[in-house]
């Protein structure tokens, strides 16, 4: 299938870098949490972005964009506004959530990762699932934690959820954890063999943690990245 318009319904910034598009095609898009699409300034080149909010019944599109600096596709892309068009392809299956399992879920996101947990996160909550939920979100500084207030406020609503924020460069204000966020993760639990874990971040932070997890007793089949 080639690649279709889509309109940009409103565009907003977390952080200067990071940008949150809303998208809407001219026909309702089905999707579920886990998927991403292919997103374009024309039809010829497109690059992949997870969709990051579950399905609210809208048809529509949510993403969460990093800028790369170095590149002149980004600096178009981040130059956009509400009413302009861009072109997509998808849903395309990334992830999907595992099915009535009891275990304790363990969420690892690393930078705008993050996207993909918050969409796999509130498909659990629309669930009302109950088990254990811990997130952890490695970013290099402090800003980077563009939905820390929501997360924060999910763990006084719930019970069951909570969230360990980390970060990878010294801040002076910062008092949290630091570091690589799968050291985190192992520190507060040696043994994952009871746990259910799901990593979302770039290629590197999947090859530092994936066999740093197994060592640790997680069954392999229980690692969704």
């Amino acid at each position: 299938m080639s690649a279709q318009p889509i309109q940009i319904l409103e565009t907003s910034f977390f952080t200067d870098d990071i940008l949150c598009l809303r998208l809407k095609a001219n026909a309702p898009i089905e999707f579920h949490a886990g998927q991403y699409i292919l997103l374009g300034l024309d039809p010829e080149e497109l690059k992949p972005f997870s969709i990051a909010a579950a399905p609210d019944g809208s048809g529509e599109i949510e993403c969460h964009i990093r800028k790369n600096r170095q590149s002149p596709w980004m600096q178009a892309l981040f130059t956009k506004q509400s009413g302009d068009t861009l072109y997509w392809q998808g849903p395309i299956n990334h992830v999907s959530l595992a099915k009535n399992t009891p275990l304790p879920t363990i969420f690892v996101a690393g930078g705008t990762g993050f996207a993909l947990v918050k969409a796999l996160l509130e498909t659990q909550l629309a669930d009302q699932s109950n088990h254990p939920i811990h997130i952890y979100w490695g970013v290099r500084q402090a800003v980077d934690l563009y939905q820390h207030d929501w997360l924060a406020q999910l763990c006084q609503q719930h019970s069951n959820i909570d969230y360990t924020p980390v970060i990878s460069e010294q801040e002076h204000n910062w008092h949290g954890a630091t570091g690589s966020v799968h050291k985190k993760v192992l520190q507060d639990f040696a043994n994952l063999a009871e746990h259910l874990v799901y990593l979302c971040g770039p290629p590197d932070m999947q090859k530092a943690a994936k066999p740093a997890f197994l060592a640790a007793g997680l069954n392999e089949n229980n690692f969704i990245s």
